[in-house]
């Protein structure tokens, strides 16, 4: 009775808590925002307040066009009250194109003919206000912004300013833009002509009578012509560059997609000779309606990563072209060389404005990046006064015996805000990730351990400000800090490794109590200071950064008497960095730029430390309780520092309106020095009995190389070929524990030395009006490359031999309608080493190199307040790591399918999502390779779960 009392206590408070979040929902979705309404008055006639409305036309009608010469000012009024739901107008999407005046901005709604526009100008940004309306996309942001959209426009944003009203931005490059407004039955159109970098400004003297915004309410007979009159007249003054006005042209192209992460500068990412991919902020909300793990988002949306393992937030088998992959938050190298393998944990979804992924061994960023780099960029400020978010949502095992089980529930909260004032901006985010217990497809507990989510709770907090200095000149000061607990309850049974034949593993009830030690956790904090000059030298733009960042890791302590470590035990690791970047972007030409600089960075990395537990203490546990008392600690790996410095230079020739070559080169310096120190086993994993290991210090440097180019075949038809090399140390610490007696730092210098891959890239991008494409073939080669063998006590053996990566890689993202969107991705990959250096490559390890990856996606606007989207992951068999001796296990293909959708409510949408929608039981990748290792790994994945959040801007 007394179980059954505190079971169902334990229900009711999973239930309250589920009510509370929705209630809160629900509280954010029916609460008015009060804001402020503006009018635009003439800065000569302050006593009158005409105001700047303009009634909309159809597009035949003659277009409004607003002068950059308007000289206004902005004055504070009552705020009037708030109309009804029924009579704010709804607009439902933006969607930018360019022409060849400049840009046009799509606002989706069926009420244009009615919307009245207050526009005014502020610097070189013109702003148009659209009282009694509300964007409400159907992603539920409420907030679009486009960077450098289109040449001479820096961006455009559309936010709600308060709860009746809608605000665009267009901010200009060198001056202010102008505009032409118009509607069609289902857009009201903003059509927008940058001012030329060249051309003379207009000037803002006054006229001999108060100047009036525009407040054209029927068409006239001939649209107003512009003057190149000079003298004050009484009629509205034009620039004097001005031309008639021309209609749009039919055929448009898409906005300009800039990446920094494959150059180091902004560039379009069609001129960019390697494969880029970009996760957009609008695609991580999609995919975290179903997660919040930055790896499985990324593996299901990044060609050439290995699949999402939800039960491995370390990565482990996750390498992108069969190599490691460098890891970067807004520029900053996220891991060091040290045992912790889980900077994917650092931040939250929410916090994140987009990431950009370089797929292929890559130098530009430093060493690390053997296999590319995925590059987190922070969230920016909003260019315009203060906007707030919010998210809030519960999750729970939806599949088998565990349908919303109450162990199975987890809850996520964020707040963020973000706004512009005067020369300063800011950016600040903070959020709670609460998971709960896993269950596979038959409602089965599934164990925790090192690798898996469950139980834990996450926090994480950005902030940004950013100073202004004058036009060209920027500082900017970014703090990230993350903090991972976790709590054990479950663990994998060590019976299973008893019973004879590949078993799966099954969860023990083991409340794990730790004494004299901490939790398990893991923390991480970032500090990021960076300064831009957009003039310097003349036409020149620098770029410094300085940074610090630690981190450290408590793992989960494991039972493993009677095996390779024989004691119950647990790892701790730790580090710090300081680092620092600087670059120079010199043009040499019109068609000829020059980047160069340099890049320091320091890794202390703490020794990592064996916690040792009390085994009688363990054991005289009563129930399912388990006391870890902590009784001594052992130096599995020493401590040591490594330093490197990088001197670089890459060119980028625009040879003709089709042709672009680029190619650089970087010197890399590194510094390896450690203490004397003793290893705990030797290259048999006996004991170690030699001399203990002399201190010392290791130089090594080399120079590397890329050339690259682009060939536009036709305006949407390019291909790009390029060789780069990509330069990475090993992690030092696998190499500083099972040393050959008598092991030397000077001597046995191999298994130390830094790999230098050799990749060679070649593919296609086509990019018409409603279908995007790309394929792309590699091949890479490493003299002295890394790779690992499992043993059968369950150690790990590293080998330093010849190694070779080859694959093809292919996208398709199909626009069938204005409701419809269908979209495919296709990874296959191998990989093959040469132990015996006899010219006889054998496959590597699954957890190395992933199996075949085919992607695919079906998205449908079913109302203008309703998403629907379907997608699937196919992971395929791979046989050839088991045929090889690299794999315990042949590893057998599967397939996922996700649900999301996402319902208009109020200011904000919900979101629900289910993943794994068919319940499918299956083990991932990471599971069956790890498995074959440690049968303790070898776990089901999750079933059917449903995800509901509820997100609002304001």
């Amino acid at each position: 009775m007394v179980q059954s009392s505190v079971k169902q206590m334990k229900f009711q408070y999973y239930l309250f808590q589920s009510l509370l979040l929705t209630g809160f929902a629900i509280f954010l979705a029916t609460t008015p925002v009060v804001g402020k309404q503006v009018e635009v008055i003439d800065a000569e006639s302050r006593n009158s307040s005409s105001d700047a409305k303009a009634s909309l036309h159809q597009k035949s009608s003659p277009k409004i066009s607003t002068s950059p010469s308007v000289s206004i000012k902005l004055v504070q009024s009552p705020v009037p009250s708030a109309p009804s739901s029924s009579e704010i107008s709804a607009i439902t999407s933006v969607r930018l194109e360019t022409t060849d005046k400049g840009l046009e901005v799509f606002l989706g709604t069926t009420a244009a003919e009615t919307l009245q526009l207050v526009n005014r100008s502020q610097g070189n940004s013109y702003i148009v206000e659209i009282p009694n309306a509300q964007l409400r996309l159907a992603s539920g942001e409420n907030t679009f912004r486009q960077e450098n959209p289109a040449k001479g426009i820096t961006e455009v944003t559309v936010i709600n300013q308060n709860a009746n009203t809608v605000q665009i931005t267009v901010t200009g490059t060198s001056g202010l833009p102008t505009a032409e407004l118009f509607d069609s039955d289902e857009s009201l159109i903003i059509g927008l002509t940058p001012v030329a970098e060249s051309a003379q400004q207009p000037t803002t003297e006054p006229t001999t009578e108060p100047e009036q915004p525009t407040t054209q309410t029927e068409p006239t007979t001939e649209p107003e012509q512009p003057t190149t009159q000079t003298e004050p007249t009484t009629e509205p003054e034009q620039p004097t560059t001005q031309t008639e006005p021309e209609q749009p042209t039919a055929e448009v192209d898409d906005p300009i997609e800039l990446v920094v992460t494959a150059t180091r500068t902004e560039e379009d990412v069609t001129n960019i000779p390697r494969s880029v991919t970009v996760i957009t902020r609008e695609e991580i909300e999609k995919q975290s309606a179903t997660t919040n793990d930055i790896g499985d988002i990324l593996g299901r949306t990044v060609p050439g990563l290995g699949p999402p393992n939800s039960l491995n937030r370390a990565g482990n088998a996750q390498t992108l072209r069969g190599r490691p992959v460098s890891i970067l938050i807004d520029g900053v190298p996220q891991q060091g060389n040290s045992f912790v393998n889980t900077q994917l944990e650092y931040i939250s979804p929410d916090a994140i404005e987009r990431i950009e992924v370089v797929r292929g061994p890559t130098a530009v960023f430093g060493q690390g990046a053997s296999g590319g780099v995925i590059n987190i960029i922070t969230r920016k400020p909003t260019t315009q006064g203060f906007t707030s978010t919010a998210q809030i949502g519960i999750n729970a095992a939806a599949g088998g015996d565990a349908f919303l089980g109450e162990n199975s529930f987890g809850n996520y909260l964020q707040y963020g805000f973000s706004g512009k004032d005067g020369i300063f901006d800011y950016v600040f985010s903070i959020s709670r990730n609460s998971v709960g217990g896993f269950f596979d497809a038959s409602g089965d507990r599934i164990p925790s351990n090192n690798a898996t989510s469950d139980d834990t709770v996450s926090a994480n907090i950005l902030g940004k400000i950013g100073l202004d200095i004058g036009k060209d000149q920027r500082l900017q000061f970014t703090v990230n800090r993350g903090n991972n607990s976790r709590n054990i309850n479950f663990i994998a049974d060590p019976v299973t490794r008893t019973i004879p034949g590949l078993q799966r593993t099954r969860a023990l009830r083991q409340e794990q109590e730790y004494q004299g030690t901490d939790t398990p956790r893991i923390t991480s904090t970032s500090v990021n200071l960076s300064y831009t000059n957009d003039a310097i030298f003349g036409s020149s733009k620098l770029q410094a950064q300085a940074y610090y960042r630690s981190s450290e890791e408590l793992g989960v302590a494991r039972d493993d008497r009677g095996r390779f470590a024989d004691s119950i035990n647990r790892f701790r690791s730790e580090e710090e960095v300081f680092g620092g970047r600087l670059q120079i972007q010199t043009p040499l030409s019109s068609s000829v730029s020059l980047l160069w600089g340099s890049d320091y960075e320091r890794q202390q990395e703490g020794a990592t430390r064996q916690e040792l537990f009390d085994p009688v203490a363990f054991d005289a546990g009563s129930g399912d309780r388990r006391v870890l008392r902590q009784i001594g600690e052992q130096v599995y790996y020493p401590a040591f520092d490594l330093s490197g410095l990088g001197l670089f230079a890459q060119f980028q020739w625009d040879a003709s309106e089709q042709l672009i070559l680029s190619g650089g080169l970087r010197h890399e310096r590194f510094n390896f020095s450690v203490d004397e120190f003793t290893p705990l086993f030797d290259d048999n994993f006996d004991p170690y009995v030699g001399p203990s290991v002399a201190g010392g210090e290791l130089d090594f440097s080399d120079t590397v190389f890329n050339i690259g180019t682009v060939y536009k075949v036709t305006p949407e038809v390019s291909v790009f070929a390029n060789f780069a090399q990509g330069y990475s140390v090993p992690q030092l610490f696998r190499v500083l524990n099972f040393l050959p007696p008598g092991f030397s730092l000077d001597r046995d210098v191999r298994f130390l030395q830094p790999q230098k891959v050799d990749n060679y890239e070649i593919g296609i991008r086509g990019n018409w009006n409603n279908v995007q494409t790309t394929i792309a073939g590699f091949f890479n080669y490493s003299a002295l490359g890394l790779s690992s063998r499992g043993q059968p006590d369950g150690t790990i053996q590293y080998i330093r031999a010849p190694q070779r990566n080859y694959g093809i890689e292919a996208t398709i993202d199909w626009q069938a309608s204005s409701n419809w969107k269908l979209g495919s991705s296709f990874t296959w990959t191998e990989g093959e080493d040469d132990q015996n250096e006899d010219g006889d490559f054998n496959a590597l390890r699954t957890l190395e190199v992933q199996p075949l990856k085919l992607t695919a996606y079906v998205e449908n606007q079913t109302t203008p307040g309703w998403r629907n989207r379907l997608q699937l992951l196919y992971v395929g068999n791979r046989d050839r790591g088991f045929e090889a001796g690299s794999d315990f296990v042949k590893i057998q293909d599967y397939i996922v399918v996700d649900y999301i959708s996402s319902f208009q409510i109020g200011l904000g949408s919900l979101e629900v999502g289910v993943q794994n929608l068919f319940n499918s039981r299956y083990s991932s990748v990471f599971s069956q390779a790890g498995g074959g290792l440690d049968e303790l790994l070898n776990n089901y994945e999750r079933g059917r779960t449903l995800s509901v959040n509820y997100r609002v801007s304001w």
